[in-house]
């Protein structure tokens, strides 16, 4: 769904389209987004001093991350990583080993292009990903007096995931994915980097939506120090969000045979759908449980084992000040077969509804600001699991001064083709008590021409409701322009309404209509599907 909002009175309505599986009209187009609007321009001081902290001394073997904290932070974790260029999300793979990957493109870590003014057909120096130092030397035994030492024999390795594309845009033949290892005493100064392993890009078949596995082998005794790193980078367009490789799953242990492929490990893949039937986020007094609360939401759980497992799943809601509200669990008794064979989980148990006497969100005041409520949803597959990070999500359902649909973040660009000028596109957003529209937020991206962009008009438009869509306009306000918020390319800027307009119960649709013939392009989620909301 397009990343926009819509605000009332107090209350924000975002006009964000974020879209997934559309059937497009002729003239709507998808394109890849100049920036990242889940980034921020200055990275968090506190982040930067842990980095800082933690990145200099060696950790010791096994190393293991699949990037399961995505849904809490949009970086690589100092715990094994170096300062890093890639974005960490669940929203850019299609179905990742586990929950969360790392994301190369053409954009640095603060969601900005590399080189803005790049032309699309080069391919540049881009992200990098690296190991914080490794102890490949020796480890420590029970005997704290006693290290072992490492030698070719003991069958250490590298092995990852890769997909090309996802939900972003193919590489090109031109851009590339490398890993490099690095040779801490090859040089008396600073060691050396050399290219073990590199994929050209390529643009996968509609059907091909898998991980590959890649496996390296550490043979070279150069290696065998204390001061080993490894590293991912890639080449890619550099003027925005484009040429992307999701890399998943990095393991670095001994004993790692040829053969050894199977994942005893079964996860989360996705950050589980809204707890409300229409929206991810609407104005608290416009809740109204019989209307607004979902009869079940959707997990996506994957078993990477190679037989079918049993497990069970929980959730709890809790309010702001931890009291709880509601939990559920549910046991899959055996039924989660292997996800090569047959997919995602598809049971019914995997959209557990509510039950009648404990639906959550129900003790929300009428007529309070704003509020959020903490879920907690676990998925324990018992034995059959090597790594409990990727088993549990928390985060916040909000209720704030504004409604969106979409999920927060943007893959691509939405806009209409060929000359746009006249052209219109709306959401649908209803009342169930009276207010007052105050705002639209609504992030253009400037994709390469953002100069173009800055300078094209438009008018935001309320229209009426004639039974099956858009009716009567009911407002047009002046011309505004496309602007973008200094400091952070990840605020989305709010269009004030000359004049607040008051709105009964009911249906509205709120959106623009373009009055130049350049495109604006407009953030789209193509992990939340509202098509039925857009005209």
């Amino acid at each position: 769904m397009m990343n926009s909002k819509v605000s009332f009175y107090k209350y924000t309505l975002t006009f964000l389209a974020l879209l997934i599986g559309l059937s497009f009209y002729a003239q709507e187009h998808l394109h890849p987004l100049s920036s990242n609007l889940n980034l921020p321009k200055t990275i968090h001081k506190n982040q930067a001093a842990s980095q800082k902290s933690t990145s200099t001394s060696s950790i010791y073997l096994p190393f293991f991350d699949d990037f399961s904290y995505a849904y809490k932070s949009p970086y690589p974790s100092a715990n094994n990583w170096v300062d890093s260029n890639t974005y960490v999300n669940t929203g850019f793979a299609i179905a990742p080993i586990s929950l969360g990957v790392a994301t190369f493109d053409g954009l640095n870590k603060f969601g900005y292009p590399y080189n803005i003014g790049a032309a699309v057909s080069t391919s540049g120096s881009a992200d990098t990903l690296k190991s914080r130092p490794i102890h490949l030397d020796s480890i420590p035994t029970s005997n704290p007096l006693v290290y072992k030492k490492y030698s070719p024999l003991d069958s250490i390795a590298l092995t990852f995931y890769y997909q090309a594309e996802g939900f972003g845009e193919a590489p090109e033949a031109s851009d590339s994915l490398c890993v490099d290892f690095y040779k801490p005493l090859a040089d008396s100064s600073r060691g050396v980097w050399t290219k073990v392993w590199g994929k050209p890009g390529y643009n996968p078949s509609p059907t091909d939506t898998s991980f590959y596995r890649v496996k390296i082998g550490i043979v070279d005794t150069a290696y065998f120090h204390d001061g080993f790193r490894f590293r991912f980078r890639n080449k890619a367009t550099t003027s925005g969000s484009l040429d992307h490789w999701h890399v998943d799953y990095i393991q670095v242990k001994e004993q790692y045979y040829y053969d050894d492929t199977l994942l005893i490990d079964a996860s989360f893949v996705y950050k589980p759908s809204s707890f409300l039937k229409n929206y991810s986020v609407m104005p608290l007094r416009q809740y109204n449980q019989a209307l607004e609360l979902g009869t079940s939401f959707t997990n996506f759980f994957r078993n990477n084992n190679s037989t079918a497992i049993s497990a069970t799943y929980s959730y709890s809601v809790r309010d702001k000040n931890n009291t709880l509200i509601t939990d559920t669990s549910i046991i899959f008794p055996t039924g989660i077969l292997p996800f090569t064979s047959n997919g995602y989980y598809p049971g019914a148990a995997a959209n557990p509804a509510f039950s009648n006497n404990r639906k959550p969100f129900s003790n929300i005041g009428t007529f309070t600001d704003s509020t959020n409520y903490q879920i907690l949803q676990i998925f324990n597959p018992g034995s059959k699991n090597s790594y409990k990070g990727n088993d549990t999500i928390s985060y916040k359902q909000n209720f704030s001064n504004y409604y969106a649909y979409d999920d927060g973040s943007a893959e691509q660009g939405y806009y209409l083709g060929g000359n746009s000028y006249g052209a219109k596109v709306a959401l649908r957003y209803t009342l169930n008590v009276a207010d007052t529209l105050k705002a639209l937020r609504i992030y253009f991206d400037p994709i390469t021409q953002g100069n173009l962009i800055v300078n094209s008009s438009f008018r935001i438009i309320v229209w009426a409701n004639n039974g099956n869509g858009p009716g009567n306009i009911i407002y047009k306000d002046s011309l505004m322009f496309p602007r973008y918020e200094s400091g952070s390319y990840n605020k989305i800027p709010v269009y004030n309404l000359t004049s607040c307009l008051n709105l009964g119960v009911g249906t509205y649709y709120f959106g623009i209509q373009q009055t130049t013939g350049q495109p604006l392009n407009i953030g789209f989620d193509r992990n939340t599907n509202h098509k039925n909301a857009l005209y």
